[in-house]
């Protein structure tokens, strides 16, 4: 295990409005990079690896043009492309905030170093990314569409791939930061009343599940259970000692917290 290593994984929800299609957060990217530069400035991230939800730059023309469904004919290339750049307009957003901070990032394509197998991340080479890493910069990257064995492309996401950087490159944290902070029994948005876990135990994933839809209110973000489903895979590097976390960073200090002891504002992902 790299004990120098964080993966931090900054959700769609957090850097876009997905009310709104094509629309960042402007602050809170702004907020977000300068968080992430004074975490390193003092020495609570030494090594970094950045993966990037697309939000509304990549949802919406995902599902209008059917991507997510896989290489359906030739008419969908042209909208493929598309997608592509409207996704690439906002890692470019993304990179200029991290660079207007001082932070060194690297912007780096998944789908050049991994393909997949109906969905199913099985083969990459991860070699320039540890390269670049190796020198001091940070890795970027995002969600993208890969080249699948079985349905031709297939969208693969940025919460699989942290976790799959995460094994690869042997991380000590993996930490999610989205716009809610870690895992409620419903959605805080809708009920303030939802209780938030201080810590979710993958062995006990069914009962997880239940607790989260017992209020009759959606997962927060809509998303919250296929995370947790995304963290799952995740449960022998936990055990070997991976810290996966998860956080809202939609106000300044909660990531500064998180590295520096106080989990009181997030929830922990364990296997006991």
């Amino acid at each position: 295990m790299n004990q120098e290593l964080t993966v931090l994984k900054l959700g769609g929800s957090l850097i876009t409005d997905k009310s709104k299609p094509y629309t960042v957060r402007d602050k809170i990217l702004e907020s977000v990079s300068r968080e992430i530069k004074e975490c390193m400035d003092e020495g609570l991230i030494k090594s970094l690896v950045l993966v990037q939800g697309v939000g509304s730059y990549g949802h919406p023309p995902v599902l209008e043009h059917k991507i997510h469904k896989g290489y359906l004919g030739p008419q969908q290339l042209l909208p493929l492309s598309k997608t592509q750049a409207k996704v690439a307009e906002l890692r470019t957003i993304v990179v200029k905030n991290l660079q207007n901070a001082g932070i060194p990032v690297c912007l780096m394509y998944p789908s050049s170093m991994i393909t997949s197998d109906k969905m199913k991340m099985t083969r990459y080479f991860f070699e320039p990314l540890k390269g670049f890493l190796s020198v001091g910069m940070v890795p970027l990257l995002g969600g993208d569409v890969l080249i699948d064995s079985v349905m031709g492309w297939s969208v693969g996401s940025g919460d699989p791939l942290a976790v799959l950087i995460s094994g690869e490159l042997g991380a000590k944290k993996l930490i999610f930061a989205s716009d809610v902070a870690g895992i409620f029994d419903g959605d805080p948005k809708l009920n303030p009343s939802a209780t938030q876990f201080d810590e979710i135990n993958l062995n006990e994933i069914e009962q997880v599940m239940e607790q989260m839809g017992a209020s009759g209110v959606v997962d927060a973000s809509g998303a919250m259970k296929g995370k947790i489903a995304s963290i799952e895979p995740a449960k022998d590097l936990i055990e070997a000692g991976l810290e996966v976390s998860l956080i809202s960073m939609m106000e300044q200090g909660a990531l500064k917290a998180l590295l520096g002891g106080n989990k009181s504002k997030s929830t922990q992902v364990v296997v006991r």
